[in-house]
């Protein structure tokens, strides 16, 4: 079986690129990030009545919490506005482990470039706030952080004060010198939990007031070449040591440059990326897990299974470790590899195998975080599909959303990860041609990830989903994956 492998695999690698330098070096912008949204029905707010001028804004910036308002001369429906998508992006530490997402709407960030009227971007706030309540988000906070980027004129807003404070942290971008009024209302607002983070703070005029209540600093690292980030870096530490988040980390010399600029969390999709001069990462634990999963496939006697795992202690108990948490749903434990085949059968088996995949011989936080999309990814597609796929079929919608990553694990082409898979058609004909049954609720989980609001409309429409369902699914799937690694 490796040897088989080995062929697959060899050609000339390339060696692996060098971290980039970033000091010396010519002010080089990095491509930007896109962006993405939520749902639901408003509640009366006293900030519902206010009349917006959105005639200078493009229709797709102009939103209302409740009232129909004028948008370039077209009446805008705020029902529909409300139901948008929802944005999740993951914040990584240094050592490349999940430490909470940004949830944000997906014209959150442009809003704020744009500087359009104060209260457009209240009413944006207001929907996002609304949106975090309606879909529960708080089942997220479970020793998560959830990252919430608001205007300061949002803190005195009564939604606030329905939102548990402990693991949110408030993303500000001063405007303004911090008044003192304001400055009483963050300190309020960290006696109940909340913590706040600074966003790209150029302007160094008056900013040491506001590092005195940040607990984060943020740097859009799309939106800013090289060498003035190092300058606001260096400026910015000089005045206050507060951790640093890069946003917009897209790739891997994204990563590796704020890396070596201090940076101490990562905010971006750079891991779910394959990266062109690293070489693969097909071990030989992952050749016994593919041997195993094929075994299972073919519905192979206990007793060969159980010999075949008895080689890898490992297995058994990170097999039996997923089994048995809290996504399992299961009553009782199990206690071995033929109590698990007896109880849950062999398709389910084939589904908590598939996780061992995302687990090397050496644990890495690449791997990890990996898996934690993966699995939110997987859960993604099997909610969207459950009521327009039946019967044994709907097996497959797991299946198709969690190997949808093997090419970025392994590094490989998806035809070389799948090569020794013994597979169900449906679900080759999805991750090789994105074709078949269930191809639409994959390419919609993905493009929930790339922040696409109008591909994802599209999608949505064309699998018979509404805005609400796709929000309400996504926050399941992301309460989902957190039990699995509980």
């Amino acid at each position: 079986m490796f040897e088989k492998f080995k062929s697959l695999l060899k050609s000339n690698q390339p060696p692996i690129s060098p971290a980039i330098e970033m000091a010396g070096h010519a002010p080089s912008p990095l491509p930007p990030l896109p962006r993405l949204p939520p749902d639901d029905e408003p509640e009366p707010s006293p900030y519902d009545a206010k009349v917006v001028d959105t005639a200078k804004d493009a229709p797709s910036e102009a939103v209302s919490s409740l009232l129909d308002i004028e948008t370039n001369g077209n009446r805008s429906d705020a029902l529909a506005l409300r139901l948008s998508f929802l944005r999740r992006e993951p914040v990584l530490d240094r050592a490349e482990q999940l430490v909470g997402y940004e949830l944000a709407l997906r014209n959150r960030r442009s809003l704020a470039d744009a500087k359009p009227d104060p209260t457009v971007m209240l009413m944006n706030d207001q929907m996002l706030l609304k949106s975090i309540l309606d879909l529960g988000m708080e089942r997220l906070l479970q020793g998560k952080r959830a990252f919430v980027g608001i205007t300061p004129l949002m803190l005195d807003h009564p939604l606030l004060q329905r939102l548990p404070g402990h693991n949110i942290v408030l993303a500000l971008q001063p405007q303004d010198a911090l008044d003192e009024k304001l400055a009483a209302r963050c300190r309020q607002l960290k006696e109940r939990g909340f913590k706040f983070a600074l966003d790209n703070p150029l302007d160094q005029a008056g900013l040491l007031p506001w590092l005195k209540i940040a607990d984060y600093v943020r740097f859009n690292i799309s939106q800013i070449n090289a060498l003035e980030l190092g300058k606001a870096v260096v400026a910015t530490l000089e005045m206050a040591v507060r951790p640093l988040i890069a946003l917009g980390v897209d790739t891997d010399d994204h990563f590796e440059a704020s890396r070596k600029l201090g940076f101490n969390y990562f905010e971006g999709y750079y891991f779910a990326r394959q990266q062109a001069f690293a070489p693969h990462r097909l071990d030989n634990h992952r050749i016994k897990v593919i041997e195993l999963l094929n075994l299972v496939r073919s519905h192979a006697e206990i007793r060969e299974l159980e010999a075949s795992v008895k080689r890898d202690a490992a297995i058994t108990y990170k097999i039996l470790r997923y089994i048995n948490s809290p996504a399992s749903g299961l009553r009782q434990e199990i206690r071995s590899i033929a109590h698990a085949l007896t109880l849950l059968g062999y398709d389910q088996m084939y589904r908590w195998l598939t996780l061992l995949l995302f687990s090397g011989e050496k644990r890495d936080g690449r791997s990890q975080v990996l898996l934690n999309n993966a699995l939110v990814r997987a859960r993604l597609v099997e909610l969207l599909g459950q009521e327009k796929i039946s019967g044994t079929d709907q097996d497959g919608l797991f299946l198709v959303g969690i190997l949808s990553l093997l090419d970025v694990l392994l590094n490989v082409p998806m035809a070389t990860a799948l090569a020794n898979f013994h597979l169900p058609p449906p679900v080759s004909q999805a991750l090789l041609e994105r074709q078949g049954i269930y191809a639409p609720y994959l390419d919609l989980a993905i493009a929930c990830e790339e922040f696409d609001q109008a591909q994802i409309g599209l999608l949505a429409s064309a699998c018979g989903l509404n805005a609400a369902k796709v929000n309400a699914a996504h926050v399941d799937a992301l309460v989902w994956a957190e039990d699995v690694e509980k």
